[in-house]
């Protein structure tokens, strides 16, 4: 009796070990929240926790917000014009053209990463680097 007794608490504690290194280890690769996105007049501004900083682009003349994501820590806005993303690690704003007869189809952002859609492009912005990739969609006939 006894020794089913041990044996019955030998597993609970290592049901309640292996709950709390799920828990430790889940928390190891969560992005806290580092940035927010504030509009002002003719202007964007990354409030960067991360640095403790304030980071601004101007829009150009003419230029209208269409959308935007916020991840934890990179922000993606699209325009008329240009599509531009911030990354908390690198403090910096990049941006890209977006073409003639483009159309914005989605956008989202998550953690450090923000993904962009449109009618011609994929286009991917990491935000741990601060780099764009993209690639052409493929046409579709019907």
């Amino acid at each position: 009796m006894l020794s089913r007794v041990n044996n019955s608490l030998m597993y609970l504690i290592h049901v309640m070990l292996l709950l709390y290194a799920a828990a430790v280890f889940a928390d190891d690769f969560s992005v806290p929240k580092l940035v927010y996105l504030i509009e002002d007049d003719d202007k964007l501004i990354a409030s960067n926790i991360k640095f403790n900083r304030f980071d601004e682009i101007k829009l150009e003349a003419k230029e209208t917000v269409s959308a935007h994501a916020v991840g934890n820590a990179v922000i993606v806005i699209v325009t008329n014009k240009r599509i531009i993303a911030y990354s908390v690690y690198t403090a910096s704003w990049r941006t890209r053209n977006i073409e003639a007869d483009e159309e914005v189809e989605s956008i989202n952002a998550e953690d450090y990463s923000a993904l962009v859609v449109t009618s011609k492009r994929f286009l991917s912005f990491n935000g741990k680097n601060g780099v764009w990739a993209e690639t052409q969609r493929s046409k579709i006939f019907r």
